[in-house]
């Protein structure tokens, strides 16, 4: 992208984290909300978690995306899941390790215009492996047809 070198995740693991659990024994799919009712996400701009290594792209604010991880943040709380409790910050992991040949080069890309109506809410497993992270759904909430 843009000339930024890196390990870049499969298009099939892309994903928004609303809550990151981490490593928990039991089922928390029930804690999982449905979507009130659709909403569109839209990408906004590049940016790098140094520390992390991570290149992302942000997502524009969105209201109804708030209230979603609102929901399930409340609902993992409720049922006593822990997760980790850093801000909410809505983006896509893009590619990890990532090698830019300029620093100012983030400031100078834009992403392709992209929207996703989001429909449900999954739970994802992650696992390590020797290409890289894999994501798997474990569960998954529709719109409302799956309640609160």
């Amino acid at each position: 992208m843009a000339g930024v070198e890196g390990r870049y995740l499969d298009p099939a693991n892309l994903h928004l984290t609303l809550a990151f659990i981490g490593e928990w024994p039991q089922d928390v799919t029930a804690c999982l909300p449905g979507v009130e009712m659709p909403f569109d996400l839209r990408l906004s701009h590049i940016g790098v978690f140094p520390r992390a290594k991570v290149l992302w792209a942000g997502v524009e604010p969105s209201a109804a995306l708030d209230a979603l991880a609102a929901r399930v943040r409340k609902n993992l709380s409720a049922a006593g899941v822990p997760f980790d409790p850093q801000a909410f910050n809505p983006h896509i992991t893009l590619a990890r390790k990532p090698v830019l040949p300029d620093e100012a080069l983030l400031t100078r890309i834009r992403p392709d215009p992209a929207v996703m109506t989001v429909r449900e809410v999954c739970l994802y497993q992650s696992e390590r492996r020797e290409s890289g992270m894999a994501y798997t759904v474990i569960g998954r909430r529709s719109e409302r047809a799956c309640g609160r």
